[in-house]
Order: structure tokens, then C-alpha cells, then sequence
């Protein structure tokens, strides 16, 4: 039987083999969800298994530490949000913190809502963003950062 975050993570993965050509590397890092490419680009996963937004994404401590320890090692860090099946928004390090700041709760949430033919909003415990995310920001993140 295929687990939930597989059939989740793959869609993230493929989308960037569409994106590239099928041209990279990915390892999975210790931490579940988390995968570097290319030796130098790390991704966190995270995915909703809900139809119709608002999507909720709940962070543990732990995601929230090692997240902040990839971006530290690696001047960089995307969180890749799989809306269901609707699409996926990724933030940078530096949009997550807008979202849920330095003071790790036990648990914090990131709510993304979509209204019809609009892009993703994307609010968090401490904030919210001032910008619209594309259905088109991961593969685009990816492709900024190959360049």
C-alpha cells in the first residue's frame, strides 16, 4: 500500500523533474520530509490530505529546528506546501519566519486558502504574507536556484 506522504512528496519531487528534465539529485535528509537536492537546495514537505481549502499545515518544534538548522548549513531553505489536490505553494526560509517566528512552539500552524482562479494565501501563528503565492513557486524557486 502507498503511504499518504509517498503519494504527497511525489507529486512535490515530480513536479521538479518536470520542471528540470529529470536532470538532479535528491537524498532524503534524517528528518522525515526534508530532502536536499543537488547537494545544496533543501526542501521540507509538508502536505494536506484535504480536498477544498483552507489547507492547515502544523509544525512540531522539531520541523521548526531542523528547518532553521538546513537554512543555517545551507544559506537557504523552501517549504513546499502540497494543497491537497490543487496545487503547491513554497516559501522560502525568509517567509516562513513572517509565518511562525524564532519562539518555537510545542506546535504552530500555516493556513493556505485559495479562492477560485486566484493564487495562494498564506497565513501563519505570528503573520501573514503581503504577497499571493503561485502554483508555479516551487518549480520556480527551483529553477532561480540552478541558475
Amino acid at each position: 500500500m502507498i503511504k499518504d506522504f509517498s503519494r504527497y512528496h511525489g507529486a512535490a519531487i515530480i513536479q521538479l523533474l518536470e520542471v528540470v528534465g529529470g536532470n538532479f539529485k535528491i537524498r532524503s535528509h534524517s528528518s522525515v520530509g526534508f530532502y536536499i537536492i543537488d547537494d545544496a537546495f533543501p526542501v521540507f514537505i509538508k502536505y494536506s490530505t484535504s480536498r477544498k481549502g483552507p489547507w492547515v499545515f502544523n509544525f512540531a518544534c522539531a520541523h521548526q529546528v531542523v528547518e532553521k538548522e538546513l537554512f543555517e548549513e545551507f544559506g537557504g531553505c523552501l517549504t513546499a506546501f502540497v494543497c491537497g489536490k490543487d496545487g503547491i505553494a513554497a516559501i522560502p526560509h525568509a517567509d516562513l519566519k513572517q509565518l511562525l517566528d524564532e519562539d518555537f512552539d510545542v506546535q504552530e500552524s500555516v493556513i493556505i486558502k485559495r479562492r477560485h482562479q486566484q493564487m495562494y494565501q498564506v497565513r501563519g501563528r505570528n503573520g501573514s504574507l503581503d504577497r499571493k503565492v503561485s502554483r508555479s513557486s516551487l518549480s520556480d524557486a527551483f529553477l532561480n536556484f540552478r541558475q
